[in-house]
């Protein structure tokens, strides 16, 4: 328990609730991120990210023989002078990249066993990635969606407008969380979460080239949505990021079978803690959801890496040819 402690207060966390503050220590870690593209940009918006189309810009990309048209001060005279034969030097244009942030904060994110919320956890991953596409010069946005409602904040490029998103993620995360313990208390019915991953809005949000962070745990995604998603990773590239907690893979082992009452503030079960037939059963149950959710995205194109809530990020950031990426490959 101290050692969860400790690395709670590393964190300046106190695993269930987010403050500004936690999220702050992530623009250290900025740079670690890679948020390059993995394909050629399809946008056609001027920036500072080094695309595949052709203009004038700061970076040489190659020299081909003159074509009327050309601007004559582009020709390259020394290559000219080699071949005898009239070249253009052609420049590698610099583009910018919005990078939009879709954050899952409904009931089931806010739960965790081990660290953090996985809702903490999730705030937490979208931070980094806000510090570090604020550190590229990319615009960063994000769009929030619970039982509350959806708050959108379309991208912008400034560090305060990237403070101001994260503040109100962090209300937005708090509002949800006293709403889930209010119906837990109360037992009260919890709100239907139908249609909640609706992603016509975020189809709108994602310009063509933009680079789209799917955060959640994904547990109640229906075709409709991975349908959605297949269609807006066509025209931006999507990285859906799972955020786990132990408990959904596996029940914890103990030494001695335990009767414990598991609620979710609406229907209770009993649940028998160190009977391995239950434990097999459960393992069952989770693998054939987590196959499911890896055949949805793969029907889509869609590579998925996994976040626990159980371990701080720093610790979960993996190594790629190109730089250090969120999550483990799945």
């Amino acid at each position: 328990m101290q050692m969860i402690q400790d690395v709670l207060s590393s964190l300046e966390s106190n695993g269930v609730s987010c403050q500004l503050a936690e999220l702050v220590r992530y623009r250290a870690l900025a740079n670690r991120l890679n948020l390059a593209p993995s394909g050629s940009i399809k946008s056609s918006m001027a920036g500072a990210l080094s695309s595949k189309f052709k203009g004038r810009g700061m970076e040489f990309d190659e020299a081909r023989h003159y074509q009327p048209g050309d601007d004559i001060r582009s020709i390259d005279w020394r290559v000219t002078a080699r071949t005898g034969k009239t070249h253009t030097k052609l420049y590698r244009e610099e583009r910018e990249r919005p990078v939009l942030i879709y954050l899952d904060l409904s009931a089931s994110m806010h739960f965790g066993t081990e660290l953090l919320y996985k809702s903490v956890q999730a705030l937490h991953a979208t931070a980094l990635i806000t510090f570090s596409a604020l550190s590229r010069g990319d615009k960063i946005g994000s769009m929030v969606v619970s039982e509350q409602g959806d708050v959108e904040h379309k991208p912008k490029g400034s560090a305060k407008h990237g403070l101001a998103m994260l503040n109100q993620i962090v209300n937005t995360q708090k509002a949800c969380l006293d709403a889930t313990q209010s119906r837990q208390s109360t037992k009260q019915a919890v709100i239907a979460k139908n249609n909640i991953h609706q992603f016509s809005k975020l189809a709108m949000l994602a310009r063509p080239g933009t680079l789209v962070y799917v955060i959640s745990d994904f547990l109640d995604f229906t075709e409709l949505d991975y349908a959605t998603l297949g269609k807006i990773s066509r025209h931006c590239e999507v990285r859906p990021l799972r955020i786990f907690d132990a408990i959904e893979q596996a029940l914890p082992h103990v030494n001695n079978v335990q009767d414990v009452l598991l609620t979710n503030g609406q229907n209770e079960q009993h649940i028998l803690l160190g009977d391995k037939q239950v434990e097999s059963r459960y393992v069952d149950e989770r693998h054939a959801w987590f196959s499911q959710l890896k055949e949805a995205l793969s029907s889509i194109g869609l590579p998925m890496r996994q976040i626990s809530a159980g371990r701080p990020i720093e610790q979960q950031l993996a190594t790629s040819k190109s730089g250090l990426i969120l999550g483990e490959a799945i």
